[in-house]
């Protein structure tokens, strides 16, 4: 449990907003080259009678029998031997020797003078097929679709270091980040949710594109969201921002139970912004500004109203609180915007704890910042109350929470909206300066009710249960 006199801080508060080759003709036996054999070669070269005229045709026709080509394999030429051969052969004779025929050579028509004749010869037979032809509107896709996957590649590569994309992030039951030990915890079967946004820091022309294009996303400047520091700063300022706005909210539903659990003492400054007076002053983030020329400050809106008070340019003398505990004054000259004087910082109300009667803690981890303060203060009421505070209905919320239960505004609303449509949210809870703006996203979808106090949240609640 967390030591009497701990001190923690409430949701900030500015001053400062600020084609296939065709066919050739098939050989036909009329077109046969002079001296070719008849059909009764068959049973010469059936009874091993070959010669080396047939043979010679039978090497020629092997190296064209192709199917793609058409040409016939001609028949082999006629053995004179086989021919003039006795029916059979003298006993006498053991060995007879046949003297080596004479075979004419095969006459090849000239094709001047038989142009029928050449079209079934050998040298009107193409060797290989006509070559594959693309057409100009083939390469012209190719080429096109060649450049788009350029372009899509570039653009994912190319990224804009000044711009930001905003989205809709995710609502969570916080339910499961509630924690009551030493004390009876009731379980709800409706939720109370947080609402987030994811935000992508130098985003691609495509990121940045869908975001001018998608009615969800919003296309910011960076420094709308960093100001002067960096990603990881930002990062580590949302952390400690959602550590202290669960510490505020545990003890705003405790103190809405009936305890008393805080004290404010003073504005601390989280933010100063570059070149306002309080930078050109002696004060730092991290101080606790407790008085104003002797004026005593105990919260963010004090301090506020109090340099809108003076006169631009007016010097004014300001109690700080070191982070180390000592105390000091530091002398600054008010600057002017929109016609009030203002000091350029950004505060929250820092307050004292005592020693928390139930020990309550909320667990949340990769979500940063303020702005589910009123989600949280809702949910640990709702733990804590044996009768279910929501009834039967799913509720979300969002907005910063104060050490006196007042709500404050966010960053992010539209987004927050689309993401209540896409969860099927019953009833959204937002601040009421930013309720129009909710309503325009999410209604009639959901409704959206804007508050300004923890009471004016449990009055809707209770207003909306069927």
């Amino acid at each position: 449990m967390p030591a009497a006199g701990h001190m923690a801080r409430c949701a900030p508060v500015s001053d400062a907003s600020g084609g296939r080759p065709a066919d050739e003709p098939e050989g036909d036996p009329a077109d046969a080259p002079a001296g070719s054999p008849s059909d009764d070669a068959d049973e010469a070269i059936d009874s091993g009678g070959e010669t080396e005229a047939g043979l010679g045709w039978r090497a020629l026709a092997g190296s064209l029998d192709d199917p793609m080509l058409g040409v016939p394999i001609p028949p082999a030429a006629p053995n004179p031997a086989a021919a003039a051969a006795p029916a059979a052969a003298d006993p006498a004779v053991p060995n007879p020797v046949v003297p080596d025929p004479v075979v004419p050579d095969p006459v090849v028509p000239d094709p001047a003078a038989d142009p029928a004749a050449a079209e079934g010869s050998v040298a009107a037979v193409p060797t290989h097929p006509h070559p594959r032809q693309y057409s100009r509107t083939a390469v012209t896709v190719a080429l096109v679709l060649t450049l788009v996957a350029v372009a899509v590649a570039g653009g994912f590569e190319t990224r804009l270091r000044d711009k930001a994309v905003v989205a809709p992030g995710g609502t969570f039951d916080i339910e499961e980040f509630v924690e009551v030990h030493d004390h009876p915890a009731y379980a709800s079967d409706a939720s109370i949710s947080l609402v987030s946004v994811r935000t992508s820091f130098a985003p691609s022309l495509f990121e940045l594109a869908g975001g001018w294009l998608d009615g969800a996303l919003e296309v910011v400047d960076i420094t709308d969201i960093l100001g002067e520091r960096t990603i990881a700063e930002n990062r580590e300022d949302g952390r400690l921002q959602m550590d202290q706005s669960t510490q505020i909210a545990v003890a705003v539903a405790l103190e809405h139970l009936g305890h008393d659990i805080m004290t404010p003492i003073g504005a601390r400054i989280e933010w100063i912004v570059a070149g306002s007076p309080a930078d050109a002053a002696d004060l730092i983030e991290g101080d606790i500004v407790q008085a104003v020329d002797g004026s005593p400050i105990l919260t963010a809106p004090q301090l506020s109203d109090t340099i809108k008070a003076y006169d631009p340019g007016a010097q004014v003398q300001l109690t700080a609180l070191d982070p180390d505990g000592s105390t000091r004054t530091v002398t600054a000259t008010l600057g002017e915007r929109d016609g009030l004087a203002h000091i350029g910082v950004v505060v929250t109300t820092h307050v004292t704890f005592a020693e928390l009667p139930i020990d309550v803690t909320l667990n949340v981890e990769n979500i940063g910042g303020p702005s589910a303060g009123l989600a949280f203060t809702l949910s640990v009421i709702d733990a804590l109350t044996p009768e279910p505070l929501t009834g039967n209905i799913d509720v979300a919320a969002t907005g910063t929470i104060h050490h006196d239960g007042t709500v404050g505004p966010i960053g992010g609303v539209p987004q927050k909206a689309h993401s209540t449509v896409r969860a099927g949210t019953d009833l959204f809870l937002v601040p009421a300066s930013q309720a129009d703006e909710a309503a325009a996203v999410a209604e009639p979808s959901v409704t959206v009710v804007g508050v300004e106090t923890l009471e004016e949240a449990l009055a809707a609640i209770e207003a909306h249960q069927r």
